[in-house]
């Protein structure tokens, strides 16, 4: 029996949900960090599975909207620039890691989000 549209959606944002949330932990009660990733960023085993929650999660909201994006009826130019808006979000996002832009990860993260979002809310309209 197919899965409802609704499950998946559902599903992948009480994943990312508890990915942000396990990400949010501060970095006294996380632990040491296993990997330095650069000045003042380390991957501890706390965010390891918030960041494995976080694209599991991501992943499935994706894939939710890719498989529907032909029926959304989105112009190219809307195209374009919901995947300019993401790739600059999670251009920002790396770049705040491997590099001085510290705070920087939550602008990338927050258009990205909202990419996706947008995406997933008219992937859910009625066709």
């Amino acid at each position: 029996m197919p899965r409802r549209p609704g499950t998946t959606v559902t599903a992948g944002l009480v994943l990312v949900a508890v990915g942000v949330g396990l990400l949010a932990v501060p970095a006294r009660f996380e632990g040491p960090a296993l990997l330095r990733l650069g000045e003042g960023h380390g991957l501890s085993t706390v965010d390891a599975a918030g960041a494995v929650l976080l694209a599991l999660g991501g992943t499935a909201l994706e894939v939710f909207a890719f498989r529907r994006l032909p029926r959304l009826g989105l112009s190219p130019w809307a195209l374009f620039g919901l995947g300019l808006a993401a790739g600059t979000g999670l251009g920002l996002v790396v770049a705040s890691v491997l590099s001085d832009f510290f705070w920087w990860w939550a602008v990338g993260s927050a258009a990205l989000g909202a990419v996706l979002l947008t995406l997933v809310v008219l992937a859910l309209r009625p066709a």
